[in-house]
């Protein structure tokens, strides 16, 4: 339609059309995916220059003490910040409450703070290093997160040497451990992987590696403590030979429940739901490991070299086990787990978001 000045007149608006009243509304500059990515980044980065900081406590470098315990600081903030970030819980509030008992013990050396900073790092070093594992059917994959857990406690093993605290390594030792599995039990319960998923082999499972590591404690220490002098030589002169021999002893706790454990446990979790369980024995491997050198008198050769023949031979044992499981993931493994009716896959979320 024209008007008479022969312009064309705007159309008619209908009844039933509508007008957005609504301005344009900008994209957001910084994605939540982006900001997890940085963080993420961010704690890498911590952990990795406290590492490195905290390692000179065991490299002769010539820096002071101070220093390396300022490395150790911060690996224990990374430490728990990562396991409140995978176990799903405040990841800022955890780590600023622990970032307080460093600044503490940092600031006034009180050996109270010193020692509960020590076991704090080495507890959550020991839970984070088989939280970050992830599941794998494969044996080169298996063999990959192993490894990656191994260099976690490796990490808070020497956060625990830069820390120097005054310490009966006994009594710590055993602190961290039941600390660890506690810590560790908890989470795995709390992924929704709790009794009522178990079955009667689940439960076999945990009683029976809850036995082995209630007999490999207790009785070292009744031996140590009420066995007869001849059985008390003849362990040592072992020890001894060993150490003479090939420079280091492995550790019964690593080799026959933590390590394997922690390898039959990832390859599991591809497949079937008692995996984090296994798991969670796994976290024994770990915590004896970033004990092992909580005493100022620590050789650190010789517990290199332990720790290697331990993670060698309990990598052995792991994959032993592996292969004769019935509910591995080979072909008649996924028959017999079809035939049983447990062929339940746990998805996981990615190595650094929370697992739920």
């Amino acid at each position: 339609m024209s008007t008479a000045g022969g312009r064309r007149a705007a159309p008619r608006r209908r009844a039933n059309d509508t007008i957005s009243y609504l301005p344009p509304v900008r994209e957001p500059r910084f994605s939540m995916k982006a900001l997890r990515a940085a963080g993420v980044s961010g704690l890498f980065l911590a952990w990795l220059g406290g590492f490195a900081v905290a390692l000179t406590s065991v490299v002769a470098v010539g820096f002071p003490d101070r220093y390396a315990r300022y490395g150790a600081a911060v690996l224990a903030v990374v430490f728990t910040a990562g396991v409140a970030r995978r176990s799903g819980g405040r990841s800022t509030l955890w780590a600023t409450l622990v970032a307080v008992l460093a600044g503490i013990a940092l600031l006034t050396d009180w050996s109270w703070a010193m020692a509960g900073a020590s076991v704090i790092t080495a507890t959550f070093g020991a839970v984070l290093a088989v939280l970050l594992t992830r599941p794998s059917a494969t044996l080169s994959g298996v063999v990959r997160e192993y490894v990656i857990a191994l260099i976690v406690a490796t990490s808070a093993a020497v956060a625990v040497a830069a820390w120097n605290a005054p310490l009966i390594y006994t009594r710590f030792y055993l602190i961290v451990l039941g600390a660890a599995l506690v810590t560790a039990f908890g989470i795995v319960w709390s992924l929704g992987a709790g009794l009522h998923g178990l079955g009667r082999r689940g439960v076999g499972l945990i009683l029976g590696g809850a036995l082995i590591v209630v007999v490999l404690l207790v009785y070292g220490s009744i031996v140590r403590s009420y066995g007869s002098p001849g059985v008390v030589d003849a362990i040592d002169d072992a020890v001894v030979w060993l150490r003479d021999t090939v420079g280091g002893v492995p550790r019964p706790t690593e080799v026959l429940i933590g390590f394997p454990a922690l390898v039959w446990g990832i390859s599991t979790r591809s497949n079937r739901r008692q995996g984090w369980w296994m798991c969670a024995f796994g976290v024994v491997g770990t915590a004896v490991m970033a004990s092992a050198l909580a005493s100022p008198n620590a050789d650190i050769k010789y517990v290199a070299l332990s720790t290697l023949y331990s993670a060698i031979i309990g990598l052995g044992l792991g994959l032993v086990v592996r292969a004769l499981d019935p509910g591995s993931t080979s072909r008649s493994g996924r028959r017999a787990a079809r035939r049983d009716g447990d062929t339940y896959v746990r998805p996981e979320p990615p190595r650094f978001a929370a697992l739920k």
